[in-house]
């Protein structure tokens, strides 16, 4: 493969301020959220969105605590937020994203 460079040739080619740059956005896409962490950073409160999904505030913040949240139930907070559901799995270093209709 003639012309190709490596990728770490380069990142040592890259200076200091832009490799800590890159290396900065690689960790905030890397970092997990917490529903709730997600619901504030997009600027709803938890009535807003029980409101769009036609359930009382204090369902939604049940829901929101929830560590046994059912994937359908997931879709349709993070649809009335404006997004779409995916849901990545890792098996032995290989990753895959299933498709939408196994998350119903």
């Amino acid at each position: 493969m003639s012309g190709h460079k490596s990728f770490n040739t380069l990142r040592q080619r890259m200076s200091p301020e832009r490799r800590a740059a890159n290396e900065a956005a690689a960790a905030e896409m890397r970092r997990e959220y917490a529903l709730n962490e997600i619901r504030r950073e997009m600027g709803f409160t938890q009535a807003e969105l029980a409101d769009r999904l036609d359930i009382s505030q204090p369902s939604f913040a049940a829901c929101e605590k929830s560590d046994n949240m059912r994937i359908g139930t997931l879709r349709r907070i993070v649809e009335a937020m404006g997004g779409v559901l995916s849901l990545n799995v890792s098996i032995d270093g290989r990753n895959y994203c299933l498709s939408q209709p196994q998350l119903a």
